[in-house]
């Protein structure tokens, strides 16, 4: 059905023919079409011919040729829509990160506080106590909505300093808030109640003055084994100049609470040095502030441990040890870990994809850190410790939640080897935030807009990462909502539909070889997806036959041992205002007699709402055998149905943790990996289910999330605070190599209304169709409410621009 356009609010007729008649036209008509596009084609050509020769093309805004669109108009480039402002970093926002004046005047504060003691960071060895990290401290939550609604004060932008205070009596870690900015005056203790006080010195995170240290340590290691290396990987570490060895580290570093002890794991320094472990592994025990008094404890090599690097070699050379002999990759042969084509091509010639394009431009709006679009608006920031972080959510000016970001990511690792039974790792210790460049056309949309980020943590000196977080809209490729009502005799009533149109807020975190696409996704119809995506390389293992329970063996000598990922997120609800209550709607099966026939029975489901009032109660394991809703709703407001309006949570990325919370002390640190959904009251005192700290001391953990959840206190009209955990487990496959794809490994959760609105708000969408037959299905009434069909520009295209590094600044 070809469909004209006609009538001022965007209604058109479309005449319906058949037959010969019917197929002579359609035969001209794709003549036409054919003749029309090589007239474009032409007129491109032409249009950049004499661009080139300084005339006879106009120019458009970003001085690209802008050619005939066949009906008396043009085709140039697209608009550029919707304003898009940068930070004012002269006066930033409520939410906005600590931006480079910022955190300069900080560092230069502090140090200038003789009774702290500091050493600038430059001139600091691991003795001295000094500046770790900078990041915004928030505000409490009372005052920002006394700012934010009621015309309060505006509260004071502070910063939240770790020291590291290895200059001090009894090593310690410290915290500090310091304020108020843009030029501080003071500063105080940040001890919140309810977590270990003071902070361990071997909790610390892991940082580049202490690796400085031990870098030594495994060259004179890897000196006295550097024959039993190149005999048995044909590659080597120590002095090395081609075919050399990397090294990456483990975390926790020990097995009880207070050790200071890590294995570093030896892979060949290929492309994809993940998928290249060799049998070998080294621990060293620095857990001493006397760094002379660290240690080699032990080494590993071919699923053997070894007391010291000279048992190794005694071992070795009189025949006890079992050795192994990897063979050499042939430099010739296409290396199974890159990332360079190969296999038959797909396409079997390259043809370009296809791409969004934007024909009025941005439709959303950016001002600083803030966003709006449909109805929606946003503020956002990039927490150096946790990542991608929302405030104030609002859609049609109602806030639906207040503060909404991941906590946490965990992956936990099975299997026989040092690097397996120490692979328990949170990711809050390491730099979270600290991603880097994203690349157009690839990680976002072309038409994506780009943010850069600042962050200073284990440097001296703010650093920029480029293009570190993306924003664009998106259309799903399925509709957002449709009908076609048939009138049951070959005809239909009507057809209505809309496309899934969705802005998301993206940041691509890259922990050592996982990459983890974390997404938030705005949908018109009040729907708020959260989402993380998996890719990467896997973190394999050296295969020996004991390993063969926990996994699949794969290239080169490894196994992919099974792994667990783990994901939570903080969701700090407030609907229609701050005081709300949880409840869960069961869904029931009953067995009742059948009303028309009082001799049968009937089986059926129900429901039953449970109000939830303290917070053991509200602590979820998912039962599969008992469904249910988690909502929470205002109980002063009600929709015109007379049901309280609510937002639910809808959990579509859960797994069942086996970690036995309670029996296994390192669970401890990631209580929350026990709970798919934990509510809990909300305190300025618990901002976070984790700590930067708890990577190593999962057993006495700085935070402990259970303790959140242990006070029982009660949730009714309080409030209230969803912890929501996506979790997996993943078993590596063959197809995982080189890389885990996304496709398939895409955990996600949504923030869904529940009776809050009368009606679902995407109604009012301009892009929705209706369309109405009419002369007896002759013709058409397509109703577009006013939006324009044809697109007249083309998206903007530049050549791949990649840097990839970041800038002190």
């Amino acid at each position: 059905m070809e469909m004209k356009e006609g009538g001022e609010q965007g209604a058109s007729t479309a005449p319906k023919s058949s037959g010969t008649l019917w197929n002579t036209v359609l035969f001209w008509r794709v003549v036409s079409g054919l003749l029309f596009l090589v007239c474009i084609a032409l007129a491109v050509a032409l249009g950049v011919v004499s661009g080139k020769g300084g005339h006879g093309a106009e120019e458009g805004g970003s001085g690209m040729p802008v050619v005939g669109d066949g009906q008396g108009g043009t085709i140039g480039p697209c608009p550029a829509g919707m304003a898009t402002e940068a930070v004012d970093e002269d006066s930033p926002a409520l939410y906005d990160d600590l931006t480079a004046e910022e955190l300069r005047a900080v560092r230069e504060y502090l140090l200038g506080q003789t009774g702290l003691d500091i050493t600038p960071w430059e001139e600091a060895s691991i003795n001295h106590n000094y500046i770790y990290g900078m990041e915004l401290h928030l505000p409490p939550k009372a005052e920002a909505l006394a700012y934010l609604d009621n015309n309060g004060p505006r509260p004071e932008r502070q910063a939240l300093v770790t020291v590291h205070g290895g200059g001090r009596t009894q090593p310690v870690v410290e915290q500090y808030v310091v304020g108020p900015l843009p030029t501080p005056t003071r500063h105080t203790a940040y001890a919140p109640p309810g977590r270990k006080n003071p902070i361990p010195w071997h909790a610390r995170a892991p940082e580049t003055k202490e690796y400085t240290l031990l870098i030594p340590m495994l060259i004179q290691a890897t000196k006295e084994t550097d024959r039993i290396l190149k005999e048995s990987f044909g590659y080597t570490y120590y002095n090395c100049s081609s075919r050399c060895l990397t090294l990456g580290d483990t975390a926790p570093r020990g097995f009880t609470s207070g050790e200071r002890r890590t294995w570093f794991r030896f892979m060949r320094n290929l492309e994809g040095k993940f998928l290249h472990p060799v049998g070998f592994m080294i621990q060293i025990n620095h857990i001493d502030m006397d760094p002379t008094q660290w240690r080699v404890e032990r080494v590993f090599y071919n699923g053997q441990y070894f007391e010291s690097t000279a048992e190794l070699v005694r071992s070795y050379d009189d025949g006890t040890a079992r050795k192994v002999q990897l063979p050499v990759l042939a430099s010739d042969e296409p290396l199974f870990s890159s990332f360079h084509r190969r296999g038959d091509p797909q396409p079997s010639r390259p043809l370009r994809a296809p791409e969004l394009i934007e024909p009025d431009g941005r439709r959303y709006k950016v001002q600083g850190r803030h966003v709006e679009y449909m109805g929606w608006s946003f503020n956002w920031r990039l927490s150096t410790t946790q990542g991608l972080q929302l405030y104030d959510i609002r859609m049609k000016d109602e806030r639906l939640v207040y503060e909404l970001g991941l906590q946490d990511a965990g992956t936990w690792y099975s299997g026989t080897d040092p690097l397996m039974l120490a692979a328990l790792y949170v990711d809050n210790a390491w730099p979270i935030a600290g991603s880097f460049e994203l690349l157009p056309g690839i990680d976002c949309p072309k038409t994506a807009t780009f943010f850069d980020a600042f962050h200073q943590q284990d440097i001296g000196k703010p650093r920029r990462f480029r293009n570190a977080v993306c924003a664009f809209e998106l259309d799903t490729g399925i509709p957002l909502r449709r009908h076609f009502d048939s009138d049951d005799a070959g005809g239909y009533t009507f057809y209505g539909g809309m496309a899934d149109h969705v802005l998301v807020l993206r940041h691509i975190n890259v922990v050592y070889n996982y990459d983890f696409v974390y997404d938030y996704i705005f949908h018109q119809n009040g729907v708020l997806e959260v989402k993380v995506s998996l890719t990467g390389y896997l973190q394999p293992t050296f295969y020996t036959q004991d390993q063969d329970p926990y996994g699949y063996r794969m290239w080169a000598n490894q196994i992919g041992n099974h792994h667990q990922h783990f994901f939570n997120y903080k969701v700090d609800l407030d609907v229609v205002n701050a005081q709300n209550r949880f409840e869960t709607v069961d869904i029931l099966s009953e067995n009742i007699t059948n009303p028309e026939r009082p001799e049968l029975r009937h089986i059926q489901t129900r429901i039953q709402r449970n109000l939830i009032t303290t917070e053991k109660e509200a602590a979820v394991q998912y039962d599969f055998n008992r469904p249910k809703y988690y909502n929470f709703y205002s109980e002063e407001q009600k929709n015109r149905f007379d049901a309280h309006r609510g937002y639910r949570l809808q959990l579509n990325g859960i797994a069942k943790s086996l970690l036995p919370l309670g029996e296994w002390a390192p669970v401890n640190g990631a209580a929350w990996m026990d709970y798919q959904v934990a509510v809990t009251r909300r305190k300025d005192s618990e901002p976070s289910s984790s700590s930067i700290f708890n990577q190593n001391d999962l057993y006495d953990p700085v935070v402990n999330f259970q303790s959140f959840i242990d006070d029982d206190e009660n949730i009714v009209d309080e409030d209230l605070v969803a912890w929501v955990t996506l979790a997996a487990h993943h078993l590596p496959h063959s197809e995982d190599y080189p890389v885990t794809a996304t496709a398939g490994n895409q955990l996600q959760f949504f923030i869904r209304p529940f009776h809050f609105y009368d009606e679902d708000p995407s109604v009012a969408s301009s892009n929705a169709v209706r369309i109405t037959p009419s002369d007896d299905f002759r013709s058409a009434t397509v109703d577009r409410f006013g939006t324009p069909e044809m697109t007249s520009c083309f998206p903007k295209t530049s050549p791949v621009s990649f840097n990839g590094t970041w800038l002190e600044v």
